[in-house]
């Protein structure tokens, strides 16, 4: 009886999670194929401004030879984790009327966002990657730390999201604050920079941030040579799993107020 219930518990939640993801993509991208090159326009803008800006005043990028391979490798790595993180904080209350449901949960629609995420990311870096490779040949990819960089990107952007969209519904005043101070926070990501060659003791002060160790790990899948021996997974997969926690409890501790309206 048991089983039979819980099999029928998570049949219902499948339903549910399919038909937000449904949902958003229709809402988000619409039903015509422009409206999901939006998705790839945001990262290929950015990678071509800081490839036509650094290649005018450096005859080499600080890696490689290849200027947009290096800026999109940085700005991708950054862009998992910033997208991830303004798409969950927005995912309920852009769902407020489906909550009135009682079957439908907040987490329904994080879950839903963060695999629409997932395979939104996943397209965006291999259309990017791909095109870049027919005009600047990569070589050879190491898939794992690529892999393991875009998890903890996304890790990472879905605690924060999650935190936020509770944060965003209880004072409006702070939305406003954090869209500020986070907007230049590519600048201190390791985007268009490498920590090496930052000097003391300013370095130790940026690797308190976690992308700086997401980007160069992200890196390394790219560059066979480069070691990025400054990146500390524990510290970094510490801080993910720690944001995901307290993103959701956060949910969990505030579910009541959040159906609220504002």
């Amino acid at each position: 009886m048991y089983s039979k219930s819980l099999g029928a518990s998570l049949k219902r939640q499948f339903a549910i999670i399919s038909a937000l993801i449904i949902r958003e993509m229709t809402t988000r991208y619409g039903t015509k194929f422009g409206g999901y090159m939006w998705a790839v326009l945001d990262p290929v803008l950015f990678i071509g401004i800081l490839t036509l800006v650094f290649s005018a005043i450096a005859r080499l990028p600080p890696l490689g030879r290849s200027f947009v391979l290096f800026y999109a490798t940085g700005y991708l790595a950054f862009y998992s984790y910033r997208s991830t993180a303004d798409q969950i904080a927005k995912s309920i209350e852009a769902n407020k009327a489906l909550l009135n449901y009682p079957v439908v949960t907040p987490y329904d629609t994080i879950i839903s966002r963060i695999i629409l995420q997932l395979i939104t990311l996943f397209a965006v870096n291999m259309l990017l990657f791909t095109c870049i490779n027919l005009f600047s040949p990569i070589g050879s990819i190491d898939l794992e730390p690529v892999i393991i960089a875009s998890i903890l990107a996304i890790s990472l952007g879905s605690g924060v999201g999650a935190a936020n969209a509770v944060w965003f519904h209880m004072n409006t005043t702070y939305e406003h604050v954090w869209g500020i101070i986070n907007r230049p926070a590519f600048m201190v990501s390791g985007v268009f920079f490498l920590p090496e060659e930052i000097p003391h003791p300013y370095r130790e002060f940026l690797m308190w941030n976690p992308m700086i160790h997401v980007v160069g790990l992200f890196r390394t899948g790219f560059y066979p040579t480069y070691r990025a021996a400054y990146v500390d997974l524990t510290y970094v997969v510490g801080i993910a799993i720690f944001s995901v926690v307290f993103g959701f409890v956060l949910v969990w501790m505030f579910d009541a107020r959040i159906r609220e309206p504002k």
